[in-house]
């Protein structure tokens, strides 16, 4: 904003799917597959999704050798909007398989359930982005490596091709493209 003082930031914060043209937002910036055809893509990385829990939370519980091991632990969930994210994927004998969870824990916010995590009320899938330093220090363990799905999930800047001021959009995109 020191370079463009001109410029307004309406910041809404949701771990859930928008509907940037229905509340009249300019862009947004999300993880995972496009579902509306009639937006505009810009891809900014790529992001690995991982299974993790505090290191307590396996002393008590024992650690998952296999994602159905999944079963009897007490799994933190994910709710993007209606969506309530039960089914984590991996690979198992060289095939996507998914796996329904189940825990006594749902929220609308992935920094709550980081918050669980660490407070080792379960085990998660989070973000290596939202969890990468807890993994370096130790304060989360990384469970189930050998049957990670090997797909990552992009993380992209979306728009309408019907935005108020498309140049102005692209200005941004360039702007925090070059900031990553």
């Amino acid at each position: 904003m020191d370079l463009h003082p001109d410029v307004t930031v309406e910041l809404v914060l949701s771990d859930g799917y928008v509907d940037i043209v229905g509340q009249g937002l300019d862009l947004a910036i999300r993880f995972g597959a496009l579902k509306n055809s009639s937006l505009m893509v810009r891809k900014l990385g790529d992001n690995r999704r991982v299974i993790c829990a505090a290191p307590s939370y396996i002393e008590k519980h024992g650690c998952p050798g296999t994602p159905d091991d999944l079963a009897v632990h007490n799994c933190l969930v994910m709710q993007f909007g209606p969506v309530i994210d039960r089914e984590w994927s991996f690979v198992i004998d060289g095939k996507k398989c998914d796996i329904m969870v189940s825990g006594n824990r749902t929220a609308n916010s992935g920094a709550q359930i980081r918050r669980w995590c660490l407070d080792s009320r379960g085990i998660a899938l989070k973000s290596i982005w939202d969890v990468r330093d807890d993994l370096e220090s130790g304060r989360l363990v990384e469970l189930l490596k050998d049957f990670a799905p090997e797909s990552q999930s992009a993380l992209q800047i979306v728009y309408s091709r019907g935005s108020g001021s498309v140049s102005r959009i692209r200005a941004f995109i360039e702007f925090l493209v070059a900031k990553l």
